[in-house]
């Protein structure tokens, strides 16, 4: 697969890369070694980007794979890895840095992200920043940067001190997308400093390209929508890859036929009419995200969306038709088909 050079990170990327929470056990919960020997096959067919995170507790499945690769002759520069921490403070930081070092058996992590940072979170989560730029100095980490769903964020990334790289939502519909700023149901929902609206796709591509002018390596996530995208698998694709300021899309894949399919649509193989099947997909709510603001009930038609003992959303399969909406109106992304 066609490698880049993910801006100042200096790190050699493939053009996709491989998003580990999709094998994890909020998704399709795969073993240690179902999971290892998929990722394997990845690297294999020319995928040496990955991307994994402290919450997802997929470390285990990452060390197993890492120790296949490396058996099977694969050098630790071959690799890419990318991992973040939703650390709020520099102590923390440093102890999610050590973590993953550890539980990956590694002496080096590629790139490391402050996770998923929400509109005024940057001022907040300062201390957890220095300790990134001071770990990169140790050589702890190689490169650093953010993850995130907000257009206001990408856009001061381009600015940040030391910032290498920014890991954003991104995808031909919009969803998922947010903005810092007064108005819509973000102004009630836990976790949000600062009331933010649905953003737009346009304004994630202007603060993107921000990024990239600034010699930020820029790569994104959800180019699928979480799923709920698949019907329109080449559209979805077509629009992401052809960002001129995107260097790399980070795609979560669960099976070798994703991979394949994947494959096949960068190499031009894949027929015009081809439409993924999602037949054995379902609806389901990520708990890890969901913050039960319930959006989701209110686009509901078929009443299938309830509040679970945690306060927390759930699908009742008896009564979902699969229509979507729910996954549409979440403002977090929680709602995926897997």
């Amino acid at each position: 697969m066609e490698k880049t050079l993910l801006g100042k990170t200096e790190k050699k990327v493939s053009r996709a890369g491989f998003g580990v929470l999709a094998i994890g056990r909020t998704h399709r919960d795969l073993k240690d070694e179902e999971g290892s020997d998929l990722l394997l096959y990845g690297l294999e067919k020319g995928i040496n980007f990955f991307d994994t995170a402290q919450y997802y507790e997929e470390y285990p499945v990452m060390k197993a794979f890492l120790k296949k690769a490396f058996d099977g002759g694969r050098s630790r520069d071959e690799i890419v890895i990318c991992t973040k921490s939703l650390a709020e403070d520099a102590g923390s930081m440093r102890d999610a840095v050590d973590e993953a070092l550890n539980e990956m058996d590694l002496g080096y992590i590629d790139i490391f992200l402050m996770h998923e940072v929400r509109s005024g979170q940057l001022e907040e989560r300062s201390g957890a920043w220095e300790a990134l730029r001071e770990l990169k100095a140790e050589g702890k980490v190689h490169a650093i940067g953010i993850s995130t769903h907000h257009t206001d964020v990408a856009e001061k990334a381009a600015e940040l001190r030391d910032c290498d790289c920014v890991f954003a939502l991104l995808n031909a519909e919009g969803l998922g997308i947010r903005k810092g700023e007064t108005g819509g149901p973000g102004e009630r929902l836990p976790g949000y400093r600062i009331p933010d609206r649905q953003g737009t796709r346009e304004e994630m591509e202007e603060a993107l390209g921000k990024c990239h002018d600034a010699g930020l390596g820029v790569f994104t996530m959800k180019a699928l929508g979480g799923g709920n995208l698949a019907a329109d698998y080449r559209e979805a694709l077509d629009y992401v890859f052809s960002r001129s300021f995107v260097h790399s899309v980070m795609l979560g894949m669960s099976s070798r036929s994703e991979i394949n399919d994947l494959l096949d649509y960068l190499e031009g193989k894949l027929g015009e009419d081809y439409v993924p099947d999602v037949s054995d997909k379902v609806l389901k709510v990520n708990h890890d995200d969901c913050v039960g603001c319930g959006e989701c009930m209110k686009a509901c038609a078929s009443g299938a969306v309830y509040y679970g003992d945690d306060g927390l959303s759930v699908i009742d399969r008896d009564r979902c038709i699969d229509c979507g909406y729910c996954a549409y109106a979440c403002p977090v992304r929680a709602i995926i088909r897997v």
